[in-house]
């Protein structure tokens, strides 16, 4: 089978589609050449991050248009045929020269190339000891983005950076129009509890309206309305929204009242009630003063 390396800036087929297989460089890259590479790959928890030289994606672009270009280690890690628990692992381009990843405690660490079988970024590197990587092509998964140019990847970063402003944009009207919803609610609510409390208030001020003339008017005998006072709290208790028909007295042998929101027959429960269902959903109760 031919050397891998032999593929390299070539194009060939991988899972049905034209791809070329540049030389990359994982890990840090020296000061000196940081303007020369772009990033192709972010770290990860098993790998720095993997920089591919620009000069090399441009060269591919013009010699093969339309072609994707990858990096050398970006495809072999991402094929999963790097072992991590492997120090030393090279695809060789001849007999003593090519390119090495070297790995450590379950991580890569770095790559390079090396020449006459000499590492030069660790003398104690020997060929004996490496792991020759030749894979068929058929091996190979491609990783889900080619390489990019700079300028392309700060294209990239502007279009996701506006489209998570959009997004934030977006959230921000979401929530100001379900508070605004919400404020017409609420005080829609506030309304109707308001209306129910000043029915009430009405209702309390009839009664203390009626006690205060008991208490201005001179009578032979002083009336006692306390059963019917008791009787009213009765049914105020058992619905609080209960609604008088009309003027009524304590002079009247009767009075008349709504109730609504109950399922059982408030006769059941108080015997000197005269009760008829109302259609609408209200009780509808006539109630004895007294006896």
């Amino acid at each position: 089978m031919a050397s891998f390396a032999a593929l390299l800036k070539k194009p060939i087929q991988v899972q049905g589609r034209d791809v070329v297989i540049v030389p990359d460089m994982v890990g840090p890259v020296p000061i000196s050449e940081q303007h020369q590479y772009v990033e192709s790959a972010p770290a990860t928890n098993t790998c720095p991050t993997i920089h591919i030289r620009e000069a090399d994606i441009e060269e591919m672009r013009e010699r093969h248009p339309g072609v994707p270009v990858y990096g050398l280690w970006h495809v072999l890690i991402h094929s999963g045929l790097v072992s991590f628990k492997r120090m030393l692992q090279v695809v060789p381009v001849g007999d003593d020269d090519g390119f090495y990843i070297h790995c450590d405690l379950g991580r890569a660490e770095y790559s390079g190339i090396y020449e006459s079988g000499f590492f030069a970024a660790d003398a104690s590197f020997t060929l004996d000891e490496a792991l020759i990587l030749n894979p068929a092509i058929d091996q190979l998964v491609m990783p889900a983005k080619p390489a990019k140019l700079a300028v392309e990847l700060r294209q990239e970063r502007q279009i996701q950076q506006r489209q998570a402003w959009s997004t934030m944009a977006l959230a921000v009207v979401v929530i100001v129009s379900l508070g605004f919803g919400t404020n017409i609610g609420l005080g829609q609510y506030y309304q109707l509890e308001q209306s129910r409390l000043d029915k009430k208030n009405q209702q309390l001020m009839s009664v203390r309206s009626g006690l205060d003339q008991l208490r201005t008017t001179r009578l032979t005998e002083v009336p006692n309305d306390s059963v019917a006072i008791e009787r009213i709290a009765a049914l105020w208790a058992l619905d609080p929204n209960l609604q008088s028909k009309g003027d009524q007295s304590f002079q009247n042998p009767t009075m008349e009242f709504t109730l609504g929101n109950l399922q059982d027959d408030p006769k059941d429960k108080l015997p000197w009630l005269q009760s008829r269902y109302d259609p609408r959903g209200n009780w509808l109760v006539t109630m004895n003063v007294k006896g």
